[in-house]
């Protein structure tokens, strides 16, 4: 169980990192593309010229609500990415308009507010990875995750590429013998029907090649090196950016200031990923990337588009296409280490 208040007894989920990391990169995109399609149209107001304003933190509220109606109206793990995606997305169109909430003129465009959103997104992240890993899961906490994942199985949703996950994890319990219910929900688990998880077929398919395409590319000897490359370069593009606006006088103190940090902790971890790559091996220096990347995703990107939207949504792009193959490289070590 994890450490919560007297009485609160939580059971963690085995998920929770990436369904957290998926909350997080579809608020920040949301963030970013929203204030590039606002900045593309010249700002126009929903209700035109009615009077009416619809703020688009309503509509974020709404999809926060449907992420917490699916949590709530079904049972197992199926609703969770779906909802982690709605909520991350609404959570999003909510902050974007803190510099409103926080101004006596309600100020969209208070300058504070990237390093407002900044603090929010990060400190989540920094905060969900430390909590897991400063008290990793339990062996009674793994059996009940198995247990959570089997009531898809027993509606005849369950994948055979998740069933054979979860019955990895029972694999790897440090005290199998001492773990409640772990042969009963085996048992369980190795009788239920499998079946394709049910979504469009298509949309399937569609996922299913870009993550084997990933995969693949994780797979290649070149990989490593060319994710160096890729993230050296990504810093090199937002610096190139900062020295023209610096260049140019445009004051904007606190943006150049948040790109600067971003860029130079984004260096620290892909030079210490590529010092590690030869010094304790390819997981090691994959997750100093995976640092690097969430740096620059959350911390430079953000403040970058105070400065050019364009060179923003260019970096999120290319930061999306990097979390991808350094998360599937990660996954695939951790396999290959069970």
């Amino acid at each position: 169980m994890s450490r919560a208040p007297r009485g609160l007894r939580l059971v963690r989920s085995t998920k929770a990192v990436q369904h957290l990391t998926t909350f997080v990169v579809a608020g920040v995109s949301t963030i970013l593309l929203t204030r590039l399609y606002l900045a593309l149209t010249g700002y126009p107001q929903i209700g035109g010229d009615t009077g009416l304003h619809v703020a688009h933190v309503l509509p974020g509220g709404l999809l926060m609500l449907a992420a917490m109606w699916l949590q709530f109206s079904y049972v197992g793990p199926g609703p969770r990415p779906l909802a982690a995606l709605l909520g991350g997305v609404g959570f999003g169109l909510f902050i974007d308009e803190v510099g409103k909430f926080v101004t006596s003129d309600n100020d969209y465009f208070f300058a504070p507010s990237a390093a407002i959103m900044y603090v929010v997104f990060t400190g989540f992240v920094v905060g969900a990875h430390f909590w897991r890993r400063r008290v990793p899961l339990s062996d009674a906490e793994r059996v009940a995750n198995a247990a959570h994942v089997l009531v898809d199985g027993l509606a005849g949703r369950l994948s055979a590429q998740r069933r054979a996950e979860v019955l990895h994890s029972l694999d790897g319990l440090d005290h199998p013998r001492d773990a409640v219910g772990v042969a009963e929900v085996r048992e369980l688990l190795e009788r239920v029907e499998t079946r394709t998880p049910a979504v469009p077929q298509r949309f399937e398919e569609l996922w299913q090649r870009v993550g084997e395409g990933f995969t693949r590319l994780a797979s290649s000897r070149f990989a490593l090196p060319v994710m160096g490359v890729l993230l050296l370069a990504q810093i090199a593009w937002a610096l190139a950016v900062l020295t023209e606006l610096v260049l140019s006088r445009t004051p904007h103190g606190v943006a150049v200031g948040g790109v600067l940090v971003g860029a130079g902790a984004s260096t620290v971890f892909t030079a210490t990923g590529l010092w590690q790559g030869r010094r304790r091996g390819r997981r090691a220096a994959v997750e100093s990337f995976q640092r690097s990347v969430l740096t620059s995703l959350l911390l430079t990107q953000v403040f970058l588009f105070a400065v050019s939207q364009f060179a923003a949504t260019a970096g999120l792009l290319v930061d999306l296409a990097l979390l991808g193959l350094v998360n599937a490289d990660l996954a695939r070590l951790r396999r290959a280490d069970r």
